[in-house]
């Protein structure tokens, strides 16, 4: 390597490191904080370790610098515990402290002097609200992913829960799982970027979800859709930046069953056309846990969710996850079941409409 470039390495390399400390990422968060005594003086020198409340690991240790602050970036998105420890205090945990995709959530660790070995539990108080950074937007949680009603199980229809942004109400009736069009602060649909665990999922073509594969609910940790004011380590374009995280594996083995049922017998009859039939089974399930002892060798995650479903509504009136089936002739007739007592007739024109 000539001396200019290892110079020019040489050069950049802080630049890297630099940017590394600071960006988040698109599927991580961080957690800051000061450390302060019971008079409100920060504790230089302290110990803190931020463990995983899901799997037990401690995925940072870090010193308080001279004004008492820490700040762990990189985190996945999920529940930890601060642990601080320093001279003449007792070790202080303090739990529950929820990090965010793309947000850096703040507490304040407050720590009581002790003369006797012991250990204290206390409840951390973290802030809210975002203050690190201006960017608009708002996180969802698997929850309210889970608990909200979703007619196609596309958890799209759930980004328009943010301010500023506004959706279509997809048809509950069409085969799959729908159309969902996203506006953002009045941007196209395509002028949106979607992220996957931090890696972009958007069509080129289009800029959308809709030719692309969409994780179930039942997979989907936590989702947010950022409005506006974020940095270039979060979006590509103009309109709203979607990013989602997947569920991941703890040391505990954790799995579920479900199926979503619906069928013509039990939908609302139309006064004048009847029913259209609309017979829907969606089902599936997961399983997570660790791998090895206590997770020894890492930690797993499987999902699954199959569809089928038949629909008047659709030319194609089939659809199997499994067994793709092609429309056939006849099939785009809608079975509909007349019901209406009355005739439905075009009454005549007036006398004063009517052509001379």
């Amino acid at each position: 390597m000539s001396t200019t470039r290892k110079l020019a390495v040489l050069l950049l390399l802080p630049l890297f490191f630099a940017s590394f400390a600071f960006a988040q990422g698109g599927a991580t968060g961080a957690i800051a904080g000061v450390v302060q005594d019971q008079s409100g003086a920060v504790v230089a020198g302290a110990k803190v370790a931020i463990k995983s409340e899901a799997t037990g690991e401690v995925l940072r240790q870090l010193t308080t610098d001279s004004s008492g602050l820490f700040t762990a970036t990189l985190l996945p998105v999920g529940v930890y515990t601060v642990e601080v420890n320093a001279a003449g205090f007792p070790l202080t945990r303090f739990p529950g402290v929820v990090v965010r995709i793309t947000e850096t959530t703040r507490i304040t660790a407050a720590i009581k002097l002790s003369t006797v070995k012991e250990i204290v539990e206390v409840q951390a108080e973290a802030q809210q609200v975002d203050t690190t950074d201006a960017t608009t937007g708002e996180s969802i949680s698997s929850t309210t992913v889970t608990t909200l009603p979703l007619a196609t199980r596309n958890f799209q229809q759930l980004l328009d829960l943010s301010a500023g942004a506004s959706a279509d109400l997809n048809s509950a009736a069409a085969l799959g799982r729908g159309n969902v069009r996203i506006d953002v602060n009045g941007g196209r649909e395509d002028n949106n970027n979607y992220l996957i665990e931090g890696v972009s999922a958007s069509d080129y073509s289009f800029g959308e979800l809709t030719f692309t594969p969409v994780p179930n609910p039942d997979s989907i940790q936590e989702f947010k859709v950022g409005t506006s004011l974020y940095d270039a380590t979060q979006g590509r374009n103009g309109g709203g930046n979607i990013n989602a995280i997947l569920k991941s594996g703890t040391s505990s083995f954790h799995g579920d069953l479900w199926e979503y049922f619906r069928n013509t017998k039990l939908d609302a009859e139309d006064f004048f056309i009847g029913r259209f039939d609309l017979k829907q089974n969606i089902f599936g399930g997961d399983l997570g846990g660790p791998v090895g002892n206590k997770g020894k060798l890492g930690y797993f995650y499987v999902n699954y969710q199959g569809t089928r479903q038949r629909s008047g509504d659709s030319l194609g009136t089939y659809i199997n996850t499994s067994i793709p089936v092609l429309p056939t002739s006849g099939r785009g007739l809608l079975p509909m079941r007349p019901r209406s007592p009355l005739p439905l007739a075009v009454p005549p024109l007036p006398p004063a409409l009517r052509s001379p």
